[in-house]
C-alpha cells in the first residue's frame, strides 16, 4: 500500500469525510426564506399603516382646532361690530351692510365661489373666514313669537333689531374632505336702531325748546 493511500484511509477514519469536500454549513432552505420574507413584509405593512393613521388623525385634530379658532375670531369680530352700528342699510342672504357710529359703511359679504367671508370698512378688506361651505344672514325684529323663542322676521330694514348668522366650514386632506365643523349659529342684537324722521324731528325740537327755556331763566 502506498503511503498516499494509507494517509487517505487514516484521514477518512479520523474525520468521517472525504478529503477535499467542504464541511457542512447550516443555512436557510427556500421555504424558510419565503416564510421569513413574508413575516418581514407583514411587519413593515403594519408599521406603515399605523404611521399613516396616526399622521392623519393628528392632521384632522389640528384642522378642527384651527377651524374652531377662526370661527371664534370671526364671531367675536362680527358681534363687536354689529352691536355698535347705527342701523342696517342693505341686506341679502349672503351680505349685509351697516352704517357705523361715524356714518361709514361696514359690510360683511360671503362668496360661495371663493368660500370666503370678508369684512369691508373704509376701503379696507379683511378675510374673517376661509374654507366656508355655506353662510346665510337673516334679519329679525326683537319681538318674539307667542309661545316660542323664535323672533318675527323683519320685513323692513328699519325694523331690524337682530341679525342671525349661520355658517359651516370644512377642510380637505389629500384632496378628500376630512374635517367638517359643526354648523355655527349666532344671533346678534343691534344696540342702536335707526330713528325715523318723526322721532328725529321731535328730539331736535325738544332740544331747541330746552335750550331756549334755559336761556330765558
Amino acid at each position: 500500500m502506498s503511503p498516499r493511500l494509507a494517509s487517505r484511509i487514516i484521514f477518512i477514519e479520523a474525520t468521517g469525510r472525504t478529503p477535499g469536500r467542504a464541511a457542512g454549513r447550516p443555512g436557510f432552505t427556500l421555504s424558510e426564506f419565503l416564510v421569513a420574507m413574508g413575516l418581514s413584509s407583514l411587519v413593515v405593512i403594519v408599521l406603515v399603516t399605523i404611521s399613516l393613521t396616526t399622521g392623519r388623525s393628528l392632521s384632522e385634530m389640528f384642522n378642527y382646532m384651527d377651524l374652531d379658532h377662526y370661527n371664534r375670531i370671526a364671531l367675536d369680530t362680527m358681534s363687536r361690530d354689529l352691536r355698535q352700528v347705527r342701523y342696517l342699510s342693505s341686506f341679502s342672504t349672503n351680505s349685509v351692510t351697516f352704517v357705523d357710529q361715524n356714518s361709514n359703511l361696514l359690510s360683511f359679504a360671503y362668496s360661495p365661489t371663493n368660500r370666503l367671508l370678508t369684512r369691508v370698512q373704509g376701503g379696507i378688506t379683511n378675510t374673517l373666514l376661509r374654507d366656508c361651505d355655506s353662510l346665510e344672514f337673516g334679519i329679525y325684529q326683537r319681538t318674539p313669537q307667542s309661545n316660542s323663542f323664535d323672533l318675527y322676521t323683519a320685513t323692513q330694514l328699519t325694523n331690524c333689531k337682530v341679525v342671525s348668522i349661520k355658517w359651516s366650514c370644512s377642510r380637505s386632506l389629500f384632496g378628500v374632505k376630512a374635517n367638517t365643523e359643526q354648523g355655527q349659529t349666532a344671533r346678534i342684537v343691534l344696540r342702536n336702531k335707526k330713528e325715523d324722521d318723526a322721532s328725529a324731528l321731535f328730539k331736535v325740537v325738544g332740544g331747541l325748546g330746552g335750550g331756549k327755556s334755559g336761556s330765558t331763566n
